[in-house]
């Protein structure tokens, strides 16, 4: 109930009393489950960031090259995220730290930057360097995203600039940011169960 009436009408504007009447519940036994809006939202968020990550998983399976696989990722996650209202509060507006955020969000592309430094496509000197920056860097596009200073242009010029973070060459990291986006495939109904990803995500 709480998800459909914030896809519609927002996070901000929706109270408990709303959700409760909408679920058909009386608001105390929400208060058996959930201490705050908050802690109903986070794994309503978390879910919806894993979905989209599966879909761009589903996307770039068949890609050998870890830098193409990463770069369709980038671009597809800066987009997703910020389009969709709840994965917008669950990165921006949760007030969890970037490392529990990155759990469900940044997995994939986390996973990919990893798998592209094992086989030397990818050149850093300090992973765990890297990751930080990388991290704070995503989101610090997708928050000026939100707030409209960046257009979707700008999305595949922060892009290339976190490829080239990795070591990629400028000129390479420029044509795989800007070319053709290929369309995120429809996901199957099993993959927005709640609990599909708990078991490869680590939680």
């Amino acid at each position: 109930a709480a998800e459909r009436l914030m896809s519609a009408g927002g996070v901000d504007d929706v109270t408990i009393d709303e959700i409760t009447a909408e679920a058909d519940i009386a608001r105390r036994s929400f208060y058996l489950h959930f201490e705050s809006k908050n802690d109903l939202l986070v794994p309503i968020a978390r879910r919806r960031a894993r979905d989209l990550n599966h879909a761009i998983d589903l996307l770039v399976e068949t890609m050998n090259d870890p830098a193409g696989a990463l770069a369709i990722g980038i671009r597809h996650g800066l987009r997703g995220f910020t389009r969709d209202p709840l994965c917008e509060w669950f990165i921006l507006r949760s007030g969890l730290p970037t490392e529990r955020l990155f759990e469900g969000v940044g997995y994939s592309g986390l996973r990919d930057a990893a798998r592209g430094v094992e086989v030397g496509r990818f050149h850093v000197e300090n992973v765990e360097v890297a990751k930080r920056i990388f991290a704070g860097a995503f989101v610090a596009a997708l928050s000026a995203r939100v707030e409209d200073k960046l257009d979707d242009h700008d999305l595949d010029l922060a892009a290339e600039h976190l490829l080239r973070l990795l070591g990629l060459g400028r000129e390479e990291a420029a044509r795989m940011a800007h070319q053709p986006l290929p369309s995120l495939p429809d996901l199957p109904p099993a993959a927005t169960t709640p609990n599909q990803h708990n078991d490869d995500r680590g939680e």
